[in-house]
């Protein structure tokens, strides 16, 4: 049984239900799909998860958070299950609509949704961020496409490659910059900017992606979905899918000790905004480890494997791993760390 190292507080219990509630009731009035696949994602508990992480922030920036959440969930799985080249016209209309919530744009059944959300959090954030919310989403959509020309491929694509386009399949660089707008305050483009928070937000964004490929590798490889970190680790070493699996929950591993001990750095010195945004990145880690770990949504475990969580670190956590794309992290880790 792997064990998943997490040094933070695990929320399980993380309540907010009238968030789904609200949330799925948005989504039925602006989007126009089956309902047995609007239930599956309003039913997911996906708007909870963040309005726990966000739990401090004012209310209405809360349900702003919790129908973001949910429209891009569906589109995330939307585009997922589509053919390439309708999955291409609809993360162009995505980025169109990002661009301008008015954008004149082929009607779909999920275009209602994100121009309201999209448009509602242009006009509520800061100029600085509404220009860091629509790189992060121009980004996003542009990888789904890339997402698909990997899984055409004739094999897995390389862990570079894989590290490259996962943290932003994840979502979570979309996330960090939501996050942003919810606390409130803008993040000073110094820190915004600097190693130490680019090696602590890329952590956390592929550790949150690389969750979600141990928790999904049966139903990622049932669906042609190749960049799987499990895949990718498989065919980088020749190795059995058991084995595969454990060095995945070994690189989560590494990834979830350099959020410790940079969180430390950032919370210590950092400005209110920054404090703001990496309290509610943690916090949104504790209710999306049991979240991913208990959900229906992944039911179907790997090669019989399961995760458990522990907060003792393995022996061999602080050493980087073999890995060129993520192994810089190190260089930015506090002196007694980096040697």
């Amino acid at each position: 049984m792997a064990e998943l190292y997490f040094p933070f507080p695990v929320h399980a219990d993380i309540g907010h239900d009238e968030y789904d509630r609200e949330a799925a009731e948005w989504l039925s009035l602006h989007c126009e799909l089956a309902p047995d696949r609007l239930e599956a994602v309003s039913g997911s508990r996906v708007a909870a998860m963040f309005a726990f992480s966000a739990a401090s922030a004012l209310s209405e920036r809360i349900e702003v958070l919790t129908r973001w959440s949910l429209v891009n969930f569906l589109i995330d799985d939307v585009i997922e299950a589509a053919p390439i080249e309708q999955a291409t016209v609809i993360a162009s209309v995505c980025r169109r609509i990002w661009d301008n919530p008015a954008s004149s744009v082929p009607d779909m059944p999920i275009v209602a949704a994100l121009r309201q959300n999209t448009s509602t959090l242009l006009t509520m954030a800061t100029p600085v961020q509404r220009q860091r919310l629509r790189a992060a989403h121009q980004e996003y959509f542009s990888s789904l496409v890339a997402q698909h020309l990997v899984d055409a491929a004739p094999q897995p694509p390389s862990v570079e490659v894989h590290t490259f386009i996962r943290e932003m399949t994840s979502g979570m660089p979309g996330f960090s910059a939501v996050a942003e707008f919810v606390t409130g305050m803008d993040i000073p483009e110094d820190e915004y900017h600097s190693p130490q928070v680019r090696a602590f937000a890329q952590a956390v964004h592929l550790a949150v992606g690389w969750v979600n490929d141990v928790c999904a590798y049966t139903k990622d490889i049932r669906e042609g979905h190749q960049n799987n970190v499990v895949a990718v680790l498989a065919a980088r070493s020749g190795s059995d899918t058991r084995k595969a699996f454990d060095d995945a929950v070994a690189i989560i591993n590494k990834a979830y000790y350099v959020v410790d001990e940079l969180s430390h750095v950032l919370l210590r010195e950092g400005s209110p905004g920054l404090c703001g945004y990496v309290r509610l990145l943690l916090r949104k880690q504790g209710a999306f480890v049991p979240w991913h770990l208990n959900s229906p949504r992944y039911a179907d475990t790997t090669v019989g494997e399961s995760l458990t969580i522990t907060t003792t670190a393995p022996p061999d956590v602080h050493v980087p791993p073999d890995i060129s794309s993520i192994a810089w992290w190190w260089d930015h880790l506090p002196v007694r760390d980096a040697a």
